[in-house]
């Protein structure tokens, strides 16, 4: 069985049978008479061809490599939100150890006795 089409082969393909149907060529056309059609020779159209899908390919490549980044970039988050979290949950458990927040409940408390109403 031959290899799956990409979306983006699919498209050419579409797009070359509407051209060819425009055109008043049959769809199983050889390249031959293609080219001949054009004016040029078989090897000038196989070179068009291949100048066409070196974006494709080098645009690929390039989003592979952006895939990766990203993949490594996330992974050193997680690692960086993961140590944060630990460091979270020591400072809660240090503040539970040392009572912190009735320290903090107390001194609140005792600032509203202080305040007084003016009249």
């Amino acid at each position: 069985m031959s290899q799956p089409l990409s979306p983006d082969e699919v498209a050419l393909v579409i797009q070359g049978r509407k051209i060819l149907k425009a055109k008043d060529f049959d769809r199983n056309t050889d390249i031959k008479t293609l080219c001949e059609a054009a004016g040029i020779s078989r090897k000038t159209g196989y070179q068009r061809a291949q100048k066409l899908m070196e974006p494709a390919v080098s645009e690929e490549q390039s989003i592979y490599a952006e895939i990766e980044q990203l993949r490594a970039e996330h992974e050193a988050l997680k690692r960086r939100f993961d140590d944060v979290r630990f460091e979270n949950e020591g400072r809660k458990i240090a503040w539970e150890i040392h009572e912190v927040d009735k320290l903090l409940a107390e001194k609140k408390s005792t600032t509203a006795k202080r305040k007084r109403k003016r009249r």
